[in-house]
This record gives structure tokens, sequence and C-alpha cells, in this order.
């Protein structure tokens, strides 16, 4: 992004977030103490300070602490958003105005001209009630919620399963984004519930860390820790190649993209994760044999495809139980069923839920399905199947409301 270009963008979200700050702070400041009017704008003034700072570092290409990064864009969900969504109880008191006033002019009737104080009360402590429900749980999500690992069980039936292969346990865990974590503890944490599950395989389906390698490189011990029977295999998802945080008009921008790559391959490989770059291996089982396969990142829109399926798919015995590892699910609609009908199941990631979203037994939803029909769990067209995951970290955002972070326990059986 040029030096113009940038400022435009600087100013054009400072203009935004103070408009929205400074309305909804007029609409309810009558329902405010002295007191609470400082703690507002004492609030308001750190938090926009906080992600002016952020948007200065990252379009600079500069590299904030972690807890700033937290603070910044936590700092912008429960205060921002939550006044945004606060001020729709403002427009309506507004909206409400204009109507009497307008009625006003056209009736020349006095007495419409007044304000209905009880009305406006309701509206206010509405939108003062809508501001709280919000922040607090926007809160709540960032201390627990992005910290709620939850196991979701799924028996995978999958077509000319060999007899060997029934009853295999996979666990699959994506979107660690490390970046994101203040300490291991997290880490640590989710490992060891996915090793007392004790699998036969574990798949990593990309994300591991926000925008370089180099955060995953205090993680290194711990990345060790997870073990399966037959191996951890791994992957590449969007945020592994350096892509949001070098700018490809710098001058070692070739450079700093081979580096990273290369040090990734390395975190991977310490780790003892065979990371598959648009490979696939067979894995043997008392003489009977399934293919894993694995490309790299392949997303749909503005996402990067270094993802080469076909590449990927050489030498894959065409008879087997065949699973894929591909960190964005549009991939699967995109792609494997229209040109690779013998994949049997796709295991992917990349969504997140959109970290938020109601999900109870019977029904789930999140506005990430807007955007992606295959968003979190296991679908099915035809003969084929994806399991997409809700990862285990998050970015952005520094929590979850309403869709925890995932391992899954996926048992392969017979259809």
């Amino acid at each position: 992004m040029d030096h113009s270009k940038f400022i435009l963008f600087f100013l054009m979200i400072a203009a935004i977030l103070t408009t929205a700050d400074i309305y909804f702070y007029f609409g309810i400041k009558s329902r405010l103490s002295k007191k609470w009017k400082i703690v507002y704008l004492t609030v308001s003034a750190i938090s926009f300070a906080f992600i002016m700072f952020g948007s200065y570092n990252y379009f600079t290409g500069q590299k904030s602490s972690i807890f700033v990064r937290t603070y910044l864009w936590g700092s912008f969900m429960f205060v921002y958003l939550s006044k945004l969504i606060g001020c729709l109880w403002i427009i309506a008191d507004d909206l409400r105005r204009l109507f009497i006033w307008t009625k006003a002019k056209v009736t020349a009737d006095k007495e419409t001209t007044k304000d209905g104080i009880t009305r406006k009360k309701f509206l206010q402590m509405g939108a003062l009630g809508t501001f709280g429900v919000f922040a607090s749980t926007f809160f709540y999500g960032m201390l627990r919620g992005g910290y709620n690992y939850t196991i979701h069980y799924v028996d995978l039936k999958l077509n000319n399963l060999p007899k060997n292969f029934e009853g295999l346990k996979i666990v699959q865990i994506s979107d660690q984004h490390v970046g994101s974590f203040l300490s291991s503890d997290p880490l640590e944490e989710a490992y060891a519930m996915v090793n007392e599950l004790k699998p036969d395989l574990i798949f990593f389906t990309g994300d591991l860390v926000n925008d370089i390698t180099e955060e995953a490189l205090p993680y290194a011990e711990t990345l060790k820790k997870l073990k399966a029977k037959y191996g951890v295999y791994s992957i590449l998802g969007n945020h592994d190649y350096g892509d949001y945080f070098y700018q490809p008009n710098a001058p070692d921008y070739e450079k700093n993209k081979a580096h990273n790559k290369e040090l990734m391959m390395k975190v991977h490989k310490d780790a003892g994760w065979d990371l598959l770059l648009n490979e696939n291996r067979t894995l043997e089982i008392g003489g009977e044999k399934i293919s894993i396969i694995g490309v790299e990142n392949w997303g749909d829109g503005r996402f990067a495809k270094y993802g080469d399926i076909a590449k990927a798919y050489e030498g894959v015995d065409k008879d087997s139980v065949q699973l894929l590892l591909s960190h964005d699910p549009s991939h699967w609609d995109a792609q494997i069923i229209k040109d690779y009908p013998n994949i049997d199941c796709t295991f992917s990631g990349h969504t997140h839920g959109m970290q938020f979203g109601v999900e109870t037994k019977h029904f789930k939803f999140s506005p990430v399905q807007w955007r992606y029909p295959q968003w979190a769990g296991l679908y099915e067209k035809g003969k084929q199947q994806i399991y997409v995951n809700r990862g285990l970290g998050f970015v952005g955002y520094p929590g979850r409301v309403g869709i925890s972070p995932e391992i899954s326990l996926i048992t392969l059986s017979r259809a």
C-alpha cells in the first residue's frame, strides 16, 4: 500500500470510529452521571488510540507486541462494535423525533412537537442495555470463550474402507494461531486433551501462526508434544506464508517470503510433523492401505492459491480410500467435487465458525455460513464428504462467542 492510500485509509477508519462514538455518546449522555461520562470518554480515547496505533503498525509492516494486538482487536470488538449495535436504538429515537417534527411542520400541530420523554428514556436505556450485553459478552468471550476447548465426536463412514482401518481414530485440529497466545498454557492444555484421546493419526489442517513463522518459535517444545500412533500429518493455511505481513512492494519481499516458508517447514519438521506440500502418503496397516493427500493453501476469491491438487494427487492409488487435507473448505466445491470424485473425505478448517454464533445439539448458526456453505462439521455430496474443524485458536477478535474451539475425534467405519 503506497503512502497516499495508507493515509486515506487511516483517515477513513478514524472518521468512521469517531463519528459512531460521538453519535452514541450524545444519544445516551443524559442517562450518564458525570463520573460515568468521564469513564466513557476515557475508555473511548484509550480504545481509539490502540486501534490507530495498531492500524499504523499493520500498514507500515511493523510488528506490535502480542498484548497490544490482543487488546487492540478486543477493544474494537467489545467497545466499538457494541456501540454500533447500541446505535440502532438511538437511530430509532432520532427517526421518531424526525417523524414528530415533520408531522408538526405539515399539520401545524404544536402539540406533536412535544417529546415523549418516557419513550425517549426507553430507547436510551435500550441502547445502554444493548451495549452492556454485547460488551460483556465479548469480554467474556475473551476471558473464557477462546479457551473452552471442546471435543466433537464424529463417526465417519467410508465406502470400501479396509477392514484393518475400521475404528481408526483421527484427531483433527486446525487454525492454532499461536501468535494470539500470551503464553503456552492454552496450547499445553489443548494438546493434553488431544493426547488423552490416544489418536492413531493426527491431522493439522493449517494456520499455525497469524503473520510470520517466528511466532511459532516460542512454542517449539509444546508442538513436539502431539503424539499419534501413526504420526502427525500437517498442511499450511493462508496465514502461514507471511502474506499478511510482508508487503509486495518491499525490496526484500521475495527473500522474506522464502525465509518464512523455509522456517515454517523447519518448525513442522522439528515438531515431528509430516508436512504435506502438494504431496501424498500411503498409510499401510496389516497389508492394507489408504492414501493421505495434502495440498498447500487453495482459497476461493482473494485468498492465495498455492495448492496444486493435480501435483498432490500424482501416484495415488485410484482404488484406495483417499483422505485429503485442504485448509480452505471452498476448495471442496471449487475443485474436489468436480474433478476428483475418488477423494472420499476432505478435512478443512479456516472458517473458525467466525468465532461467533449459536450452536446447540440441534441448531447451529454463524454469519460465516453466508460466505462458506461448509463452515463447521460434517457435510456430504454424493459419495464425498468434508469435515470442517472450527479451529483451536483465534485471530482478530481475541476470543470466541458461542462457537467453541474444537478438537475433532473422527472414528472411521465402513459405510
